[in-house]
């Protein structure tokens, strides 16, 4: 790289970094909190309501929770919230990821892919609320089974999806890993004492439960390359029904449901307490 467009790449990274350390934009950023934390309310009384047996066929996914989302009066305000808000999430933690710490260690590097990875799991999301505040949301348990049977059709595609299915287990693993520790409390500024150990115990609570759905779907993405089955490759909805038709899934259902429920409540805190 020569000198000049060196030059031009840092001082791309200055005024990136001043963007993502204004004020207006780390309140919208904090927002994508409280937007992630309505999609997962939704979400776990989604799954609670097909634990004890009274769903009404609604997907209990991201999707089938902006969808719900959309039904209610004034939904489709707060699916521009959600979108607004996770995008800017998304922005900043992309920001992190190119820009953040200058520090060339394994650790370092490795907490910058963590926020790569993130701030693309927010994109998702706001995306999603984008096209249901539009009217063309779809099923992302479609597009997951979509997604698996281009993969398996293309040359090598088995070995693709079984990384994916990998990843998606090493991550649920990492967020069960993130509850039981108590490592989230690094990404918090000190709590008052009033609400440091309720905040605690519904982080733990909600790490936990999203970390056993997530590793169900990667479970569920590995089989599907080795039955070359893309139908078996689906999302959260998929995974939550598999874990309804095992002996006593109702109750897991209504347990892991219990967590994203807390981890909802615990990202409207985050909203307040994180530290960006």
């Amino acid at each position: 790289m020569s000198d000049q467009a060196e030059r031009a790449a840092r001082e791309t990274g200055r005024q990136a970094r001043r963007i993502a350390d204004s004020r207006w934009f780390e309140t919208t950023a904090r927002a994508g909190f409280v937007g992630s934390g309505i999609v997962h309310l939704l979400v776990g009384y989604l799954v609670v309501l097909l634990g004890i047996g009274s769903a009404s066929g609604e997907e209990t996914d991201q999707s089938g929770a902006l969808q719900q989302l959309a039904a209610v009066p004034g939904g489709i305000v707060l699916l521009w919230v959600v979108a607004v808000g996770t995008a800017a999430l998304a922005l900043r933690l992309a920001v992190e990821a190119v820009v953040g710490g200058r520090s060339d260690s394994t650790r370092a590097w490795a907490a910058r892919a963590k926020d790569a990875g993130k701030a693309v799991v927010y994109g998702v999301v706001s995306y999603t609320a984008v096209t249901f505040a539009l009217g063309a949301g779809k099923s992302s348990s479609g597009s997951s089974r979509g997604a698996a049977a281009q993969a398996l059709a293309t040359p090598g595609g088995v070995f693709v999806l079984v990384a994916a299915g990998v990843v998606a287990i090493a991550i649920g693993v990492s967020l069960v890993v993130t509850g039981v520790r108590r490592s989230f409390r690094k990404q918090l500024v000190p709590l008052p004492s009033t609400i440091d150990r309720p905040v605690t115990v519904l982080a733990i609570v909600g790490y936990v439960g999203k970390g056993i759905a997530v590793v169900v779907v990667g479970v569920l993405i590995v089989v599907a390359a080795f039955r070359s089955d893309p139908s078996q490759a689906t999302g959260l909805d998929g995974a939550f029904q598999v874990i309804h038709g095992m002996p006593g899934g109702g109750v897991v259902l209504v347990l892991v449901g219990i967590g994203f429920l807390a981890y909802g409540v615990y990202s409207f805190f985050r909203a307040k307490y994180a530290r960006l």
